[in-house]
């Protein structure tokens, strides 16, 4: 994914008063996670739609990781590929302890890397964690 396609998507997709980013479906994949994780335009986003992206484990600790996502209260990761190593690196996310929604559906999550998540003392704000449809 080019950097030009990913700033066009969030000129595009995100909302006018930059709290809210949908990327349902557009396959950034882990390239395009990191780079999204560095773009500081975001820093003030609440909600981001990852459906669909094929992020992976990689591209998921690239967005438990950054700095620019402390104040996402909603986050969608819907069929992503992540797996129960992705699970851990957002279990033990120091940036996203403001997190209050989570979709987990249609993962490579095993019933361990659920339990990682439930389990999580680092996202002590989430109080919707969904793994089923």
């Amino acid at each position: 994914m080019s950097s030009d396609r990913l700033d066009e998507l969030i000129r595009d997709r995100l909302s006018p008063d930059g709290q809210v980013l949908s990327l349902k479906a557009q396959f950034i994949r882990e390239v395009g996670a990191k780079a999204l994780a560095k773009k500081e335009e975001l820093k003030n986003l609440r909600a981001l739609d990852l459906t669909q992206n094929d992020i992976g484990d990689e591209g998921v600790k690239a967005i438990a990781e950054s700095e620019i996502f402390s104040n996402l209260r909603t986050l969608n990761l819907k069929s992503n590929r992540i797996g129960d190593e992705g699970a851990g690196y957002l279990a033990n996310s120091k940036t996203l302890k403001n997190l209050r929604s989570m979709q987990m559906v249609i993962n490579d999550l095993s019933e361990e890397g659920e339990k990682i998540l439930r389990n999580s003392t680092a996202l002590s704000s989430l109080s919707s964690l969904k793994f089923r449809v």
